[in-house]
This record gives structure tokens, C-alpha cells and sequence, in this order.
């Protein structure tokens, strides 16, 4: 089994499972996406670095793929109020 192999398919699996619709497309994770009102498509693919550049230990394992990581405190789903206020000043200083 190829380096990484295990590790890029749990993160496939968190990927679709986060992004309502995600599917895969090949080698590419495809997540669709309403922009302004057009269907978009957002394509990713998963790669195993040659070289670990980070600087320390994964908070993630991988073992008989499956993905443990340290416990965390639950993060909200939605965006909040002071988010999407942001996103909106953001998105008119470009006008969009």
C-alpha cells in the first residue's frame, strides 16, 4: 500500500461527510457549492507529502484506518452572526 494511503482516505471520508453532496470524481473530491446563485464545483485531490515540514506530531492517528484525534469542544455547525457579518463586509470592499 502506497505511503499516506490510509491517513488521504479517512480524510476523503471526513470530507464527504462534512460537505453535504461531496462525491468523488476519480481521483478528485468534488464539493458542490451555490455561488451567487450558479452551481459550482470545487475539486480537490489529496496528496501524501514527500517530506513532513510541519514541526511536530500529528494531533491525528491513523491505525487499521480509522482516524482518532484528541478530544475537542464542539464547534457549531453554522456560522455565527459576527462571521457572516464579516463575510458580507468582506464581499462588498470586492465587490461582489
Amino acid at each position: 500500500m502506497a505511503r499516506g494511503s490510509i491517513a488521504k482516505e479517512a480524510i476523503t471520508q471526513k470530507i464527504l461527510s462534512t460537505f453535504e453532496g461531496a462525491f468523488v470524481y476519480g481521483k478528485e473530491i468534488r464539493v458542490p457549492f451555490n455561488e451567487d446563485g450558479n452551481p459550482v464545483e470545487i475539486k480537490l485531490t489529496l496528496t501524501c507529502a514527500k517530506e513532513n515540514v510541519g514541526g511536530g506530531n500529528s494531533a491525528f492517528t491513523v491505525t487499521e484506518g480509522q482516524p482518532t484525534q484528541p478530544a475537542q469542544a464542539s464547534v457549531p455547525a453554522a456560522p455565527t452572526e459576527e462571521e457572516k457579518a464579516n463575510i458580507a463586509n468582506l464581499m462588498q470592499r470586492l465587490g461582489l
